[in-house]
């Protein structure tokens, strides 16, 4: 026994004869690698597994007991595709996808087994249910950098791994956080305090797979929609129509997802009102919904084909959170990226799902801004403004804006983001330039393109393409204005309807949104709506050019003070209205957007 453990020994006896606590520090095990990812999602093993097979040392580690975040502990198994006209997402994601069947759902038990496949075959090593992580961050030439990580291990060892990278994967972007970087919450960017609805994805059995599939086949597309592993749709509004017991909970249409065991999981359920980053209200959401599940499938299996003997079978572990914390990027992915179709040379992948926003609170049905045909995503998107260096964020809190993000939020995206963020901390790592160099320099994402192009990504083409919607209306600038703020929207078939009509009322409210999401002023939205219902006979009564005036100038006036001229002509002299002269009858959808973008545009607005 060498001198020092000989000295350990006996301190351990003399404790333990004296009844003593132990009293010398725990030893820390040291360890030194390229990359070090953050996370289980899906997105952290993507990006560990790119990493390592570009040659890099790398380490996951992870507080959860599993591997697959969202699509395993979350068990969320119908994928959110873009397949048409050809697949958008490819390499490390398709790898990964024909492990599990290449279906639009997947099995939870294969998906888990694929993750830990790739790791494994790439020789990742991992650090599963540990406690007490935290970043190390380090002062370099006046700059912080975040240099690795600490943590204890899952048989209660100290350890302190050091990084030339840190990829942070994990939902909440925890570890990026805590080293320094900055974030907003859900839509507080846009001084709006929301954010997508929670859900527990439930299990049920007894279900007759066949019977389900022929019966929404029987009734048609406009019910729901049947394939080999999934049904989705909105039932005839069936599921919708359900009354919870408890008012912070909501049933929507179905997502429901075969698993070769014979049940079947089910995305529906709703939950509101939890702080999402406070563990203990996520686990109270997650039983206040259990509770009701029972009563759920009862409801369901008297009316959905298929489901006569259906029963509870259980819920995932873990809540599917949709949205939490969005990254203040080197750049961002906003809105008229997407509906402009935006590529560019920077570009490490491709998007292109709806911009589809869940429900955010119990009195809306959610929002579809619009469907674009494909846009980009960057590597500075996942690198902090301001620092801390070093670090990457990638899965869903990275900098994408809170419309943007109803797009990108779809793991498939996130993950061909991450294979890119791995292969850049590669070769980061290798260089010893840094992640803001291998981020911005033109050479360097000119070469990480290559590389990914090389393991079989897809890259889209470089191109001017026509933006999403009616792009040659007179309004059309006006409604993309408003849309950057989610303050518009297209629907799925990317028509706003601006030819429409809009009551003064509406006009009130769209107003008051604009001064919030604009002029972050959420104080006068009353006064906006007092002043419509007092200069219109009734609350429906289609907006015209006096009620707009009377409207406008009094928002004008709360917000940057009155202006000198009155009426329609007052504004035209302040540039807030397109023509002289007032026009006569009433004012369509596309003139309330343009008043609206001429007021979110003004003075101290954008």
């Amino acid at each position: 026994m060498r001198l020092r453990s000989r000295w350990r020994y006996a301190l351990l006896v003399a404790a333990v004869l004296l009844g003593a606590p132990l009293a010398f520090a725990q030893e820390v095990l040291d360890m030194s690698v390229d990359v070090l990812v953050f996370g289980s999602e899906p997105e952290a093993i993507v990006a560990a597994v790119a990493a390592a097979q570009e040659g890099a040392t790398t380490v996951l580690v992870t507080r959860d007991s599993r591997l697959g975040g969202l699509f395993v502990l979350g068990e969320l198994n119908v994928l959110d595709l873009k397949t048409q006209p050809f697949d958008y997402q490819l390499g490390l994601f398709d790898d990964w996808w024909r492990l599990v069947g290449r279906e639009e759902a997947f099995d939870v038990v294969r998906a888990e087994a694929a993750f830990e496949y790739m790791l494994r075959i790439n020789g990742v090593q991992r650090f599963v249910s540990v406690n007490e992580a935290a970043p190390l961050v380090e002062e370099v030439a006046g700059a912080t950098r975040v240099s690795g990580l600490s943590f204890v291990d899952e048989v209660g060892r100290s350890w302190r791994v050091s990084s030339e990278q840190f990829i942070d994967a994990s939902g909440d972007a925890d570890m990026a956080f805590l080293a320094g970087a900055k974030f907003d919450l859900g839509w507080e960017r846009f001084g709006v305090s929301q954010r997508m609805a929670d859900t527990l994805v439930f299990h049920i059995g007894g279900v007759d797979w066949d019977a389900l599939v022929a019966g929404v086949q029987q009734r048609g597309r406009s019910y729901a929609v049947a394939k080999s592993t999934v049904v989705w749709g909105h039932f005839g509004g069936y599921p919708a129509a359900y009354q919870p017991l408890d008012p912070t909970l909501r049933l929507r249409g179905l997502n429901l997802g075969r698993q070769e065991d014979g049940t079947v999981l089910v995305n529906a359920l709703l939950i509101y009102g939890i702080d999402a980053l406070d563990p203990e209200s996520r686990e109270q959401g997650r039983q206040r919904a259990l509770a009701e599940l029972p009563r759920i499938v009862d409801y369901l299996a008297a009316d959905v084909p298929g489901l006569r003997n259906a029963y509870a079978a259980g819920a995932a572990e873990g809540l599917y959170v949709r949205e939490t914390r969005h990254l203040r990027s080197r750049c961002d992915l906003s809105a008229n990226d997407v509906l402009g179709n935006r590529v560019t040379a920077f570009d490490v992948a491709a998007g292109g799902y709806p911009l589809d926003a869940q429900t955010f609170t119990p009195h809306d049905s959610g929002f579809v801004y619009g469907v674009p045909q494909i846009y980009g995503g960057r590597l500075c998107m996942g690198i902090p403004d301001g620092g801390p260096e070093d670090l990457w964020v990638v899965g869903r809190s990275a900098g994408y804006d809170p419309v943007a993000f109803s797009s990108a939020r779809v793991v498939p995206f996130g993950m061909a983001m991450a294979e890119a963020a791995g292969v850049a901390a590669a070769a980061a790592a290798a260089s010893g330039n840094g992640s803001i160099w291998a981020a911005l320099d033109v050479q360097a994402v000119h070469e990480i393109r290559i590389r990914l192009g090389i393991r079989g990504v897809y890259l889209p083409t470089v191109a001017s393409r026509s933006a999403a919607g009616p792009t040659q209306h007179p309004n059309y600038a006006a409604f993309r204005t408003l849309i950057s703020r989610g303050l518009s929207v297209m629907g799925y078939d990317n028509d706003p309807r601006l030819d429409g009509a809009v009551s003064a009322i509406s006009f009130a409210y769209l107003l008051n949104n604009v001064v919030t999401r604009f002029h972050y002023r959420n104080d006068i939205g009353q006064v906006l709506v007092d002043a419509a219902l007092s200069a219109t006979p009734a609350p429906d009564a289609n907006l015209d050019a006096v009620v707009a005036a009377i409207v406008m100038h009094e928002a004008v006036c709360w917000l940057f003070g009155c202006l000198a001229g009155a009426g329609w002509e007052g504004l035209h002299a302040a540039g807030l209205v397109p023509t002289a002269v007032a026009p006569a009858g009433a004012l369509d959808r596309g003139d309330a957007y343009e008043l609206a973008a001429r007021l979110a545009l003004f003075g101290a607005g954008e």
